[in-house]
């Protein structure tokens, strides 16, 4: 018993503990780091710890998402509720309710271990995620490592950055929206749809780490944003969908105040896609101070049109365009479509999962989609 309360904790968090020790040049990040470093181990064993009782029910019962999850959840997100006394009722129907849903999608059968629910059972923590420390060459656009660190202020972040920066690397300290630690974080929001899609998003990544996708994360860029994108799409998915089944949207919301009419016409995608087009044009010919230079230049433009971001650069892009459907993606990057057309020519999202965790390179995954185009039946 005590095997099975621990194993999915070790075995989830093993690569994300170890991964960021094998690029070359990391040990010295790490030392960087290590003052403001969040103990993720430290972490997830107080709160799995707390979730003993969850998890064991999840591994010996089929989720129960009970009727009563659309109003406890809808008292949750509530403007003005008290969130911190219906916080531990609202993670476990956010738990029962994402689970429900990826059963319902066809993952019933298709589990790494035979349990009656999903393996590994879905815990989330609702809670402030801490930060991340990115690093990419300054040469190309690709997360070679990552430290996750305890909340900072700017100008905390910029010595360290500056500090990471002086080894010859690009770096940045940036927010996070969640993290696949075990139970997963997930930052509290006022939009049931973005949680509920952040916890599916979430436990797609603690799944798929005992497939070649997930386990295959740190191995190359392309892995990693076929990983992030599926998590994505299909979190954006079944959070939608469990939103819209419960009815948690807010009909008749009040709308918020109309931009200017100078933020309205800028269309900030498309500025940032080419962005990241020009830089990659720059780096692949070995332009990298003109493509740096270019990019505080774009920073100081984005600042004009009111988007106060801090940095812009390589580690920027690697972060935020691991997202294939994101602002931030490269303009050629095939693999949004390819999963679109992949997803869309699937019998379910079961189906889907299924054939897309065996798949860790662009060609793999254009042979998948182009099969599936010819064996799906017709409308």
């Amino acid at each position: 018993m005590w095997l099975l309360r621990w194993l999915p904790s070790v075995l989830l968090l093993l690569p994300w503990l170890v991964a960021p020790m094998q690029p070359s040049g990391a040990a010295r990040i790490r030392d960087l780091a290590s003052p403001t470093s969040f103990r993720l181990l430290d972490w997830e064993t107080l709160h799995l710890a707390q979730d003993g009782g969850a998890l064991l029910h999840g591994l010996t019962h089929a989720p129960d998402a009970p009727p009563s999850d659309a109003d406890l959840l809808r008292a949750y997100f509530a403007p003005g509720a008290d969130r911190g006394t219906l916080r531990p009722q609202a993670e476990t129907a956010l738990q029962d309710e994402v689970a429900q849903a990826y059963l319902d999608g066809g993952l019933e059968s298709q589990q790494p271990l035979p349990t009656p629910g999903l393996f590994p059972p879905v815990l989330v923590s609702l809670t402030p995620p801490p930060n991340v420390l990115v690093i990419s060459p300054r040469s190309a656009i690709r997360v070679d490592s990552s430290a996750v660190l305890q909340a900072m202020d700017p100008a905390a972040q910029e010595r360290l950055e500056a500090s990471a920066d002086s080894t010859g690397v690009s770096s940045l300290v940036a927010p996070i929206g969640g993290i696949a630690t075990y139970p997963s974080m997930v930052l509290e929001d006022d939009s049931a749809e973005r949680v509920l899609g952040s916890v599916a998003h979430e436990w797609l990544h603690q799944y798929l780490i005992f497939y070649p996708l997930g386990a295959g994360y740190w191995s190359s860029q392309e892995t990693r944003e076929i990983n992030e994108t599926t998590a994505e799409m299909i979190g954006s998915e079944v959070g939608a969908g469990v939103a819209l089944r419960l009815g948690l949207g807010i009909p008749g919301a009040p709308q918020a105040s109309p931009p200017s009419s100078r933020r309205q016409a800028f269309d900030f995608t498309a500025f940032m896609r080419e962005t990241r087009g020009h830089t990659d044009e720059l780096l692949a010919v070995g332009r990298v101070d003109e493509a740096e230079a270019y990019m505080r230049a774009r920073r100081d433009e984005l600042q004009q049109h009111g988007y106060p971001i801090r940095k812009l650069n390589q580690a920027y892009f690697a972060l935020y365009g691991s997202y294939g459907n994101g602002f931030a993606a490269s303009p050629s990057n095939p693999i949004p479509d390819l999963l679109r057309s992949l997803r869309s020519n699937s019998s379910s999202l079961g189906d889907f999962v299924v054939r897309v965790r065996g798949i860790t390179t662009v060609d793999q995954l254009r042979d998948a989609a182009a099969r599936a185009s010819q064996t799906a039946l017709p409308a």
